[in-house]
């Protein structure tokens, strides 16, 4: 890994580096091979990157077994994209339909995951709505799915008390995706233990910025800061970490 590198937003020279983060993003095949197990804060790094920096601005639909369908075009006007990190105060947070479970309806219990909100907007019998569609390279369901049936698959989990809903239900920071390419860094620390890689990292280079600095563990990243579910906000938004809300709240948020 180079960390001298300024593979983030702004003036982003990382184009010239064929093997950064940005570069990979853009010349991958596909946008579900941008997917690298167990490190979906890079891999939804990259996949805002190429559809909001893409100069095709390819939009890959749902994926079957016989071909990858991509549909060009798309209307950047009406289009916002949002990062989106599942977790809770205990780190703890059950959801379905994972391609890390040996069954679909078997939970898996992810101290954080990131998704993307692609929110469009349209007119709906002569009304603008928002039609809110989930990118998660890391589920079983299509590829894209609506918000609502992507909340609804995912986040079905009966608790058995009150008590235990308040410790595991979901909670999402939201933020909006221009700002997650500009402030985004981890040198990938936190998946070694004793010396030894907990997960297989990218081969491309780490994502960093020009004045990222480092964390209370020592090292160069700032991911702590987004899957903290403690800074609630309270319902102001703050564009660097975005906003944390309920599941209620999110569903609103996007007019669910």
């Amino acid at each position: 890994m180079s960390l001298n590198k300024h593979d983030g937003g702004g003036k982003d020279r990382s184009h010239q580096e064929p093997n950064s983060a940005s570069s990979t993003a853009l010349s991958c095949s596909s946008e579900k091979e941008l997917r690298t197990a167990c490190y979906c804060e890079e891999n939804i790094w990259r996949l805002a990157y190429r559809r909001l920096r893409g100069s095709s601005r390819e939009e890959t639909v749902e994926e079957d077994s016989r071909n990858d369908r991509v549909r060009k075009g798309g209307n950047k006007e009406n289009e916002e994209y949002y990062v989106v990190f599942v977790s809770n105060k205990e780190r703890c947070c059950p959801m379905f339909h994972q391609i890390a479970s040996d069954h679909p309806m078997k939970a898996c219990f992810w101290d954080y995951h990131v998704i993307l909100i692609q929110a469009t907007k349209v007119m709906k019998r002569g009304k603008q709505v928002i039609q809110a569609q989930v990118l998660d390279l890391d589920t079983h369901l299509p590829f894209p799915t609506s918000l609502e049936e992507y909340l609804q698959g995912t986040f079905g989990m009966k608790f058995a008390s009150k008590k235990d809903e308040r410790m595991y239900a979901p909670m999402f920071r939201v933020i909006r995706a221009e700002y997650y390419l500009e402030t985004f860094f981890s040198d990938r620390m936190h998946m070694v233990k004793d010396g030894t890689w907990i997960a297989k990292p990218p081969t491309y280079e780490c994502i960093t910025t020009a004045n990222m600095t480092k964390n209370k563990h020592g090292f160069w990243s700032n991911l702590d800061d987004y899957i903290d579910m403690s800074r609630l906000n309270h319902g102001r938004s703050d564009s660097k970490y975005g906003e944390v809300l309920t599941l209620d709240q999110l569903k609103s948020k996007f007019g669910l």
